[in-house]
């Protein structure tokens, strides 16, 4: 019998100021230190009453949205911020990240790997990127959607910047995603999402 190939290592990220840790599981939400953090922070985040209702409930919303985004994933987390083009127009980034088992034998074939197999999927547009710590890849990717508001559809679109790094011993892919219907402000996300992919660090290998 084939044992099924594992990750073996992790990664660290320095998050900008503003990103708030969700969970990625409905179980965690119902651990009341977890759905109290969150609520706390919710509650500051938009300056409500922690123990109002407006705070729970407003965690519990965003509680929805790291169970929707960390599907799968073993990380998630949003930020809100205001427009540097118009302090009126919020802009919501969500974060997650995951790891996935990987047997390749050098870092540059990984990355042409990954390269090959995003051109082949043609999902997004995937290219090569340097990270501090070595080679990696990104995909960008689109999503067109429409919401219904007073009996008319309202377009939205959905774009996604992820970075794939594979680990410089074959074991390990590391992948964050980070993702926003703010496409107005995509250059900004853009810049903040380059800056937390530059930050990627791994951490030591598990050698059980």
């Amino acid at each position: 019998m084939t044992t099924p190939a594992v990750a073996r290592r992790g990664f660290t990220l320095a998050l900008p100021e503003g990103f708030i840790e969700l969970p990625v599981d409905e179980e965690d939400f119902d651990i009341p230190e977890v759905r109290s953090t969150l609520v706390a922070k919710m509650a500051a985040l938009f300056g409500l009453d922690p123990d109002s209702e407006y705070a729970a409930a407003t965690a519990a919303a965003y509680s929805a949205i790291g169970l929707t985004a960390g599907q799968g994933m073993d990380y998630a987390a949003v930020a809100l911020y205001r427009s540097p083009d118009d302090p009126t127009r919020p802009i919501m980034i969500t974060l997650t990240c995951t790891t996935m088992p990987s047997e390749h034998h050098t870092v540059p074939a990984a990355v042409e790997g990954l390269l090959e197999v995003h051109e082949s999927q043609a999902k997004g547009v995937p290219a090569r990127h340097r990270l501090p710590i070595g080679p990696a890849v990104t995909l960008v990717t689109e999503d067109p959607q429409a919401l219904e508001y007073e009996g008319e559809s309202v377009p939205i679109l959905s774009r996604q910047v992820s970075l794939w790094v594979p680990d410089p011993d074959g074991t390990t892919v590391g992948v964050v995603a980070v993702q926003t219907n703010s496409w107005q402000d995509w250059e900004h996300v853009c810049v903040v999402a380059v800056d937390i992919f530059d930050s990627f660090e791994w951490q030591p290998l598990d050698e059980s």
